[in-house]
């Protein structure tokens, strides 16, 4: 290891990701990891992520729901140990690129 090691180019040739790499890496990217699920109305929902404040639905590309709105709903998730299920309600809070983040009024009884 020599004095003068950070002259040294950090660009140096570094070998291509294998094939098994690569193709998990963009699995990764393309598919997130489901929590669970909401149901408002006749729609099911995936759940991204929550937490005892709210929760992010992705995809969401449908047309039920506006910012602002309040909505009731079923939810079953679980995350660890943790478990969040029953009725509740909630209000939109943000939608953007394809997702829908809410904030929860009355939460589900498990939470």
């Amino acid at each position: 290891m020599g004095v003068f090691n950070f002259l040294r180019d950090s660009t140096a040739k570094k070998p291509p990701p294998s094939r098994a790499a690569a193709m998990q890496s963009i699995r990764a990217k393309g598919k997130q990891e489901s929590r669970g699920t909401i149901k408002v109305d006749s729609f099911t929902f995936n759940v991204r992520d929550y937490n005892l404040k709210g929760f992010i639905v992705e995809p969401y590309d449908k047309d039920i729901l506006a910012k602002g709105q309040r909505f009731k709903f079923e939810m079953k998730c679980s995350k660890d140990a943790h478990v969040m299920e029953g009725r509740a309600e909630a209000v939109v809070t943000k939608i953007a690129n394809g997702a829908l983040a809410a904030s929860f009024t009355i939460k589900p009884s498990g939470a």
